[in-house]
């Protein structure tokens, strides 16, 4: 299979969603066959998500030191280049519905954004606010 390169739009979005760090996007992702529909949520918010659905969870949280400064480097220098998802419903030959998924960035083979329902949108800021100038 040959490499291709990351959408850059896409890796953007990821980047202001992880600063943001509670913005959620609704999202579908197409990966290798499968299709994966959620929402787009930033690195902290999946671990967080992560560890209070499995407690025992609670080592991969890169703030806990559990698993060394090493870790917690690696996976904040790693946060650009995956996508995470609080999945609603995936089409194709996955099983898994729901869940928390964590995808590399080069797997994507297309993605699109999806409107939220019931959400003002007048009052959500988004994830680019910064770039917006509005707080």
């Amino acid at each position: 299979m040959a490499k291709h390169d990351v959408d850059p739009v896409l890796r953007q979005l990821v980047r202001a969603v992880n600063e943001s760090g509670q913005a959620a996007v609704p999202v579908t992702v197409s990966l290798h066959g499968t299709t994966l529909t959620g929402m787009l949520i930033a690195q902290n918010r999946y671990f967080s998500d992560l560890v209070e659905a499995n407690p025992l969870m609670s080592a991969l949280e890169p703030t806990s030191g559990l698993l060394g400064k090493e870790y917690a480097k690696e996976a904040e220098a790693e946060s650009d280049h995956h996508l995470h998802v609080r999945a609603a419903g995936v089409r194709g030959d996955g099983e898994a519905a729901e869940g928390l998924w964590r995808i590399s960035l080069g797997s994507v083979d297309g993605w699109a954004l999806r409107a939220a329902a019931g959400r003002d949108v007048e009052d959500d800021r988004g994830p680019f606010a910064r770039l917006l100038g509005t707080p």
